[in-house]
This record gives C-alpha cells, structure tokens and sequence, in this order.
C-alpha cells in the first residue's frame, strides 16, 4: 500500500505539470540559506593582447538567495606564455569584484587563449567558473621592419578598459624613425563624461613615467590635448558611443606633436597642432607601446581599436 501511495502521488504531481528539480545544498555557516550560492562573471569577455603586453578584466561576484561567504579567485591557462594576477583575489561578504591582469610573455605567438577563472567558497563547498579569452598577437606579427611605408607596429582588434587604478598598456617595443612618427587608431567612449587618458609609454628600463598621456576625455564632454606638461580644451566635444578616429603626428627633433580627428561620417578635425610633448617624454628614442587610463564613471568603457605606428 505504501508503494502504491507513491506512486499516486508522483502522477498527481506530474499531472499537475509540476518537476521537482534537485538543488545543491550549502554546508556550513555565514550564508543565507542552505540553498545560497553566488554567480561569477566578467566584463568584457574577450580582448586582444600583444606579446610583451597586458589586458584587465573586471571578474565580478555576485551573492545568490543571501549569500555572504567568502570567495577564492584563481584564473588557469594551459598556455606557459600566459600569466594572471587579481588585485584582489579574496572577495568577502557575498558579493564584489577585482581587477584580473592577463600578461603574455614576449616571445607568445599568435593565437587565441582561454583563461579559467573559478570562484570558490571552501568552507559552503562552492565553486563557479567563467571562461575569458585572449586574443594573442605574437611579436612576429606585430612589429616589421621600419620603413615610411609600412608600419612599424599594427594591432587589429580592441582594447576595452574599465576604471582601474593601473593604466592599461599595450606593448609595441620599437624604435621610431629619428624624425618622428605617425599613430592612427579609433576610440570609443560609453559615456559622455568619461574621465580617461591615453598616451604612451616608455619600455620598462626606461626612466620615464609608466604612462605619458596625451588625449584626455574630460568629464565635461570635450576632448582636452596635453600642450608641454597641462591640458587643454580642444573645444571639440565627444558622444557616449561615438566612434572617432585619431590621427597623432609627432615630430621628435621638434619634441612637438599634432593631433587630429575624425568623427564618424565626417571630415578630419585638426584639435591640435605643433603642441609640446610632456617634458618626461622627451629625449625619448625608443616606444615600449601605448595606454589608456579609465578613472570614471564607474562601470564606463573606453575602447581603442586598431592601432597602428608608423
């Protein structure tokens, strides 16, 4: 008889349209529930990194049905040219974020390389993982000989950058022509009051600052140009979205420089000409790459798309 009560009252329930789906128990204290647990995810997905280079991605936790442990973050790759580190690998209270640096080694090839993240809770015995991916570009196919022509260094791709107290770079190492250089590259801010910089840098035996910035996106919608060692208004504004296209000349004997741009659809604006270069950034003989800095507003996104030297 019991049996048979059983089993009448399964085809109750599945008459009913109603599946009783298994859930995973949490063991322990200092969460919400035993079934509490977390979600793990980042932002952005995918980027494109040089070798000799770094990208960050912003690996966020959040607590599910009151969760309150404590997680462990650790990223993984099977490639050896491939290196990570969090700013913050510990996350308490149920929820927050941190900053994941992926570097790759100088002599990376080109490729693409899936980078784990898992997120642990030891103690309520839960683990998530998210998967991000690294778009390597070997030094082979990023540096050529230098010529007026052809350029001396090229990424294809994007570089996305949240707000981060470290400046992201991109490594290029060569040496410009003697007289100059010229860089071309497109630039797309989220918000309309981005507060974000983007320059260059020395390599790292060099005794200049890890980012020398010249293009400011200020928070009041206007693109600023670095004149000497200040900014200054270049009296042309910038949209949340806007895709703009710069081109930056730099005339090294002359430690002078020119910028201009391009919105989309239309006609190239010079925002500057013959500015000084910051005094740090002058003498200099050898580029170890680019930058950008994202300072605000939070969860906003600059992202430079095909940079290209020559």
């Amino acid at each position: 008889m019991r049996k048979l009560a059983v089993l009448v009252a399964s085809l109750l329930i599945i008459a009913n349209g109603c599946v009783i789906s298994p859930r995973r128990n949490v063991n322990g204290t200092g969460s919400g529930g035993s079934n509490s647990e977390f979600s793990l995810s980042a932002n952005p997905t995918s980027q494109v990194i040089s070798a000799g280079g770094s990208a960050t991605f912003a690996i966020s936790v959040s607590a599910v049905n009151g969760f309150t442990g404590t997680v462990s973050l650790n990223a993984s790759s099977s490639n050896t040219n491939i290196t990570t580190s969090f700013d913050n690998p510990t996350i308490t209270g149920g929820s927050g974020s941190a900053t994941l640096t992926v570097s790759a080694a100088n002599t990376s090839t080109s490729g693409n390389v899936i980078i784990t993240v898992t997120g642990s809770d030891t103690t309520n015995n839960i683990s998530q993982k998210v998967s991000i991916n690294a778009s390597i570009q070997g030094a082979a196919s990023t540096v050529s000989s230098m010529n007026a022509i052809e350029p001396v260094a090229s990424q294809t791709g994007c570089v996305s950058t949240r707000p981060t107290v470290n400046a992201q770079r991109v490594s290029f190492p060569t040496s410009p022509a003697t007289n100059g250089f010229t860089a071309t590259f497109s630039a797309t801010p989220s918000s309309s009051s981005m507060d974000a910089a983007l320059g260059f840098f020395a390599p790292a035996f060099s005794s200049q600052p890890s980012l020398s910035s010249l293009i400011n996106f200020s928070p009041d919608g206007v693109i600023q140009v670095r004149n000497g060692d200040s900014f200054v208004s270049s009296g042309v504004s910038y949209a949340a979205g806007e895709i703009l296209q710069f081109r930056l000349v730099e005339n090294l004997p002359a430690t002078t420089y020119s910028l201009f741009v391009t919105p989309a659809g239309g006609a190239e604006i010079p925002l500057a000409t013959d500015l000084q270069v910051p005094s740090d950034q002058r003498g200099a003989t050898t580029l170890g790459g680019w930058g950008q800095q994202v300072n605000a507003p939070a969860g906003a996104t600059l992202s430079v798309c095909n940079f290209s030297l020559r």
